[in-house]
């Protein structure tokens, strides 16, 4: 069976707009007359995602893969074969790329195919790591299990992702706002005020002809040093496609003094998550090791977990290989041995990720909770040079006039 959107008109003339399986687009057509529906057009799935340039298209929503693969494990749970089930989330999904691509999954079911194998056929939708996972769950009989791993994997990635996001927004808003409305008083504000004092035969103070000389430099070429931002900008993000670049800026970001532990500790943690799910979906450990390297995002710490994947497949133990490299914390390579030792090296990675996990959710927190007052000091400073530099020659003045 294949999946067909459809644009069919009821008795009406009420337009609908929907997915059916069926054999054929004659037999689509057909079944959508037997709903009472006529079909306007009607167009195979696959098919028109070819035709499709946007390839945002077939793409899920960032919160909703997590609630697709949670409530698939809970239907399977409850017993429901996994036809039955996509057909059900079919039934309930509100969204059209989710609906077509259940559909079509659904579709794929009953022609024999494997889960993994169908989801393969939107890789922007499902990547690697949950394919390869499921793979694995399906061939050894455990595909509950690994749906729940799944789920409680991309729940918290997508919490930590926000609450990430949530705490850097004030400081980020903060930062942005205190820049243009500075921006805004030396360029509109100062010139105006500072021109009253340009035709007084008082002397001006240091700080005002300071702020005088600020104003006159943004006012003349804040196009141009802004332009030279711009273009540094520009070029910093080209010689990040450098993969040596990237690697030397990313060992130094690792490096760098507070952020540093943080970047390494968070990159480590993705690791050995990813890593503890598909290794207790039964994934072998060198591709395991392959697929976990994917999720990470520093250049260098991804040049580590390859060179560890290389050196296990040589026949070197997680643990050994892992501590080569200096890039892991300690905590997590004695956890490892550990669970290779003690035979449970899948729960050891969960606690490891979970300790991490937990470590980064503490440091950010504490960096976020210093950033929000030193913006707001910084900001305060600034604006009360303004204000004693604007306040001194009126100052003055009177008492002239006095």
């Amino acid at each position: 069976m294949e999946a067909f959107e459809h644009t069919s008109l009821d008795q009406t003339g009420k337009q609908h707009k929907g997915v059916i399986q069926a054999e054929n687009k004659k037999q689509a057509r057909n079944l959508l007359r037997d709903q009472g529906l006529m079909p306007v057009q009607v167009e195979q799935v696959l098919h028109h995602a070819k035709q499709n340039l946007s390839p945002r298209r077939f793409k899920l929503k960032r919160d909703e893969l997590p609630l697709l693969i949670r409530q698939l494990a809970t239907l399977i749970k409850a017993g429901l074969p996994i036809d039955d089930a996509l057909k059900t989330l079919v039934e309930q999904s509100d969204h059209r790329n989710s609906e077509k691509i259940l559909s079509t999954l659904h579709a794929k079911i009953m022609e024999g195919q494997s889960l993994a194998t169908a989801m393969r056929i939107f890789p922007k939708a499902f990547d690697e790591l949950i394919a390869t996972s499921i793979e694995a769950g399906e061939q050894a009989g455990q595909l509950e299990a690994v749906l729940e791993q799944l789920a409680d994997y991309l729940e918290t990635k997508d919490q930590m992702s926000k609450q990430s996001l949530m705490a850097l927004l004030y400081p980020a808003i903060l930062i942005l706002t205190s820049i243009a409305v500075v921006t805004g008083l030396m360029v509109y504000i100062v010139p105006k005020v500072t021109q009253v004092f340009a035709n007084s035969q008082v002397a001006l103070p240091p700080m005002t002809v300071t702020l005088i000389n600020i104003s006159q430099f943004i006012s003349d070429y804040g196009i141009w040093l802004l332009l030279i931002l711009t273009t540094a900008l520009a070029g910093f993000i080209t010689l990040l496609k450098n993969k040596t670049f990237k690697i030397k800026w990313h060992a130094w970001l690792m490096q760098a003094p507070i952020i540093g532990n943080l970047v390494r500790t968070s990159q480590s943690a993705k690791f050995t998550r990813t890593l503890g799910i598909l290794s207790q979906s039964a994934v072998p450990i060198v591709s395991a090791l392959s697929l976990s390297s994917n999720v990470v995002r520093n250049a260098r710490f991804k040049q580590a977990c390859e060179q560890t994947a290389r050196a296990v497949r040589e026949g070197a133990s997680l643990a050994t290989a892992m501590n080569q490299h200096g890039e892991f914390p300690a905590l997590t390579v004695k956890l490892v041995n550990a669970g290779e030792q003690g035979g449970n090296l899948s729960d050891m990675l969960e606690r490891a990720a979970q300790i991490q996990e937990k470590n980064v959710e503490n440091k950010l927190a504490t960096l976020i909770g210093a950033i929000q007052p030193l913006a707001i000091l910084v900001v305060g400073v600034v604006i009360l040079f303004i204000v004693l530099a604007m306040l001194l020659p009126i100052f003055q003045l009177n008492s002239v006039i006095q």
